[in-house]
């Protein structure tokens, strides 16, 4: 009787030994499976999120006064990096904003990016491509941007289709249509300018894929077939380009000039004969208003020429009706996170 009573305690002993480990295995294994399973769910959130910063959001700089943090000096000076050209345009892309985001030796990687782009404690390694089509017809023809490293096996991915928004430019060709007074003998000096109303310009109504914001955007102005502004074979000098709001010219160096094709950019002044191509280009805490409207002027003279006499200068207006624009580059950008 005795050995039955020791054979059923070590019996009962054993089963609940038996059932604790059983429960408790049985207990780990869904954590376990579930630990695995979340890990890949937070990567492929974290690169959904990041996609959805990079395509629908403008960004912000500190202090803030519209989305231009592309424009920074000092990378700590990036609260968010978004690409959006502004709120409410999902998937239209910014050049400015693409080239510096993409900058390898202004931001430091990883760091300037999980900071402004990932957030959060975590230290997620990640990759963004941008790849875009340099031609609309020919699918071969394409240009890779990327940063960080190549994911491994196991991460979370997200890619979403956008089109790049390509700065407008000014053509002008020539003495066209009468556009431009000859200002006769003896009226030194001789000008040519260029009119940006910012009111028209900022119109709400146009769609921001064309939208001319000099806010934000280069300003570009080509002048071809020169030569037909003079009345002879001599060549004209660039002496000076003045910026103005409202008449009052401010200094605004942030410029380039190209004169004939050439490769570099021009140190006035300078001579020329064929062209001029002009690009004024965004600054941090620019100076433009709405209700401004910004002039930029080429003060020119004529070789061997004083006073300079023989050339034909006017005024041109920089509008919707005037500027040409490229076609939008299409895209995709892909987000991988692990």
């Amino acid at each position: 009787m005795r050995d039955d009573a020791v054979a059923t305690f070590d019996f009962l002993v054993g089963f609940t030994i038996f059932i604790i480990a059983f429960i408790f295995v049985a207990a780990m294994i869904p954590h376990t499976l579930f630990s695995v399973q979340s890990s890949r769910i937070d990567y492929d959130a974290v690169a959904y999120r990041t996609g959805v910063i990079l395509t629908e959001d403008p960004g912000m700089p500190a202090s803030p006064t519209f989305p231009v943090w592309e424009q920074k000096a000092d990378p700590g000076d990036v609260i968010r990096m978004g690409l959006s050209v502004e709120q409410g345009s999902a998937h239209i892309l910014s050049k400015g904003k693409v080239e510096r985001f993409f900058n390898d030796t202004f931001f430091t990687y990883p760091d300037d990016y999980r900071r402004s782009l990932l957030f959060g404690d975590y230290p997620y390694s990640f990759n963004i491509t941008l790849t875009m089509r340099d031609n609309l017809t020919l699918f071969d023809n394409r240009s890779i941007h990327s940063i960080g490293q190549s994911p491994p096996d196991l991460y979370g991915s997200v890619r979403r289709v956008v089109v790049v928004k390509e700065p407008s430019r000014l053509e002008v060709d020539g003495y066209v249509d009468q556009q431009f007074n000859y200002t006769g003998n003896g009226t030194p000096p001789q000008r040519f300018s260029v009119d940006l109303p910012m009111s028209q310009l900022l119109d709400r109504s146009v769609d921001p894929l064309f939208r001319i914001d000099p806010r934000t955007d280069p300003i570009q102005i080509e002048i071809g077939n020169f030569q037909a502004y003079l009345n002879n074979s001599d060549k004209a000098t660039l002496d000076q380009v003045i910026i103005a709001r409202d008449n009052v010219p401010i200094t605004f160096p942030s410029y380039d000039i190209w004169l004939d094709g050439n490769d570099t950019p021009a140190t006035l002044p300078a001579s020329l004969n064929t062209s001029l191509n002009f690009t004024l280009y965004p600054v941090p805490e620019t100076p433009w208003r709405l209700s401004d409207t910004i002039s930029i002027t080429f003060d020119f003279a004529e070789e061997g020429e004083d006073p300079p006499a023989t050339l034909i200068m006017g005024t041109h207006v920089y509008d919707y009706r005037n500027a040409t624009f490229p076609d939008p580059k299409q895209g995709i950008i892909e987000v991988a996170v692990w």
